[in-house]
């Protein structure tokens, strides 16, 4: 498959995991490789998260900026917020190296990226460093600056009716449930 059949599966059902999981298709399912993932990363047309139980997954522009108008936002934790103001003013930092800067036990570390990553307030800008031809490290910066470059929100009434109406072919209600809340 190549970025743009994975930028067109992203525009049809709105979500992708990396992994394989039983109730939300992944990349492979999808007949997509790290290469397209990657590609449509460093043009700000994937926004990476972990807001499906805690794991790699990858959202449409679209299901990104309906999930965000139909989710709380929580209140930043302290080791998140240290993470987070090191990317004020569009900064963009491979992980490794917020984890050098941030002066944050390892655990504190873990903690605040992986929550950052949950509640959309960080994403991949771009690629890395490449480990291999299915792995690379990621150039992070926060949602703020991603949407500054990507597509422009979609105009909806209401995004949880959309959101719904998107995600619906591929995720089950249950999981859209948990992933709205």
């Amino acid at each position: 498959m190549c970025m743009s059949s994975l930028q067109n599966y992203l525009e049809a059902n709105g979500i992708l995991l990396c992994n394989q999981n039983p109730d939300i298709p992944a990349l492979e399912d999808a007949g997509c490789t790290w290469q397209d993932v990657t590609e449509l990363i460093d043009q700000h047309k994937l926004f990476y998260s972990k807001v499906f139980r805690k794991r790699t997954t990858y959202l449409s522009p679209e299901a990104y900026y309906l999930l965000k108008a139909v989710r709380p936002p929580k209140p930043l934790t302290p080791p998140a917020d240290r993470i987070f103001s090191l990317l004020g003013n569009g900064s963009i930092a491979e992980a490794d190296f917020l984890k050098q800067v941030c002066d944050l036990s390892p655990r504190e570390y873990r903690n605040g990226f992986d929550f950052l990553l949950q509640n959309l307030y960080i994403t991949a800008m771009a690629n890395g460093t490449v480990l291999n031809e299915s792995w690379s490290t990621f150039q992070y910066g926060t949602a703020q600056a991603w949407e500054e470059l990507s597509p422009s929100p979609p105009q909806c009434g209401d995004a949880k009716v959309r959101l719904w109406e998107l995600l619906r072919p591929t995720v089950p209600e249950r999981c859209f449930r948990s992933l709205i809340r």
